[in-house]
Formats: structure tokens, C-alpha cells, sequence
């Protein structure tokens, strides 16, 4: 009798083996993901470095919505209840900083001041040494609700996240990246 008829080719045994080599390397990734989710595993938490609101809260009137050059752009936005001092000023820089830092992004993203005294004399400076800083007047009393400075407005006008005072800027740069990565609006 032959030995080829006795045992299979050994080009279909190699076959065979290498058929259940590709199915096994295929189940690997959902045998491993189901390993880690009935073991209870949860990846660390990407954090944002603001406070993301639950309910997004709107702006006042004044706030231009979709008129001009700034309409369907993110804000960022400096809410100052007062007179403008030395941590304002300070912060408008930083934010103009973290506008700049954008860079291809820049163009998606518009800076404003939410004021209560529009004719503040620092504030006016900082107007006339940064054109492109909107100057809008709030209400008195209103945005009560909100006590971080510095607030992240959608192009609806929607306040979606706020940062502390002691947020800091490479952490809002951080959040504006990925935000703008993934939005399609703005």
C-alpha cells in the first residue's frame, strides 16, 4: 500500500494548521476583551482638566450667536464680574496664548470677555492691544449658576465646561485639541 494514501499530504496538514493559526490570531482580540470585561477591568479615566457642565447652560442675549465673523466658531471665554485686575489680565493672556498654540485649529476658536462694566479701563487696554478679543456686556446678576472664570461655549452658545481660577493653560490646550479634533462644527 502507499504511505501517501495512509497519511494526508503534508502540504494540506501545514494547510489546515495554518487555517486554524489565522482563526485563532482573529478570536484573540475578542477572547482578551471578553477576559476584561466579565473580570471587571475598566481602562484609567481620561480626564478633561475643566468642569463639564451636565446641563449646558445658555449664554445671555448679548452674546452673538450666528452673525459676523465669529459664527459657528468654539469660544473661550473670560467671565469677569468687577473691574478687570492683574489675574484677568493675566489669564486674557493666557488664554490668547492658548488661541495662538492652536495653531491649523486657531481659525476654529474665538476669545471674548463676559463683562459687567464694559468701560473698564484695563479691559479697554486689553481690547485695543488684542482686536480680535470680544468685548461683550452681561446682564448684572446674571450667570449666578457659574462660579469658575473661565467658560467653554459651544457655537450655539452653550456653556458646556468651565475651569477653575487655578486651571492651567496646557490643560485647556489639552481639552481644545481633542474638542476640536472630534467636533465637526466650529
Amino acid at each position: 500500500m502507499n504511505s501517501a494514501a495512509i497519511h494526508p499530504h503534508p502540504n494540506q496538514r501545514q494547510g489546515r494548521l495554518m487555517l486554524v493559526l489565522i482563526v485563532c490570531l482573529l478570536a484573540l482580540p475578542f477572547v482578551i476583551g471578553a477576559g476584561l470585561y466579565f473580570g471587571g477591568w475598566q481602562p484609567p479615566q481620561t480626564s478633561h482638566h475643566g468642569h463639564l457642565l451636565a446641563r449646558p447652560i445658555q449664554l445671555p442675549e448679548p452674546f452673538p450667536r450666528s452673525t459676523g465673523k465669529n459664527a459657528e466658531k468654539w469660544k473661550l471665554v473670560l467671565h469677569v464680574r468687577g473691574s478687570c485686575s492683574t489675574e484677568c489680565t493675566t489669564r486674557l493672556d493666557e488664554m490668547r496664548r492658548i488661541h495662538v498654540a492652536l495653531y491649523k485649529n486657531m481659525g476654529r476658536l474665538s476669545r471674548a470677555v463676559l463683562t459687567d462694566q464694559p468701560n473698564d479701563p484695563a479691559l479697554l487696554a486689553l481690547h485695543a492691544s488684542q482686536p480680535d478679543l470680544m468685548m461683550l456686556t452681561s446682564p448684572s446678576g446674571s450667570l449666578t449658576q457659574i462660579t469658575d472664570p473661565v467658560l467653554l461655549v459651544d457655537p450655539q452658545g452653550l456653556v458646556i465646561m468651565t475651569y477653575p481660577p487655578d486651571a492651567s493653560p496646557q490643560g485647556m490646550r489639552a481639552d481644545l485639541d481633542r474638542l476640536l479634533k472630534y467636533a465637526w462644527t466650529g
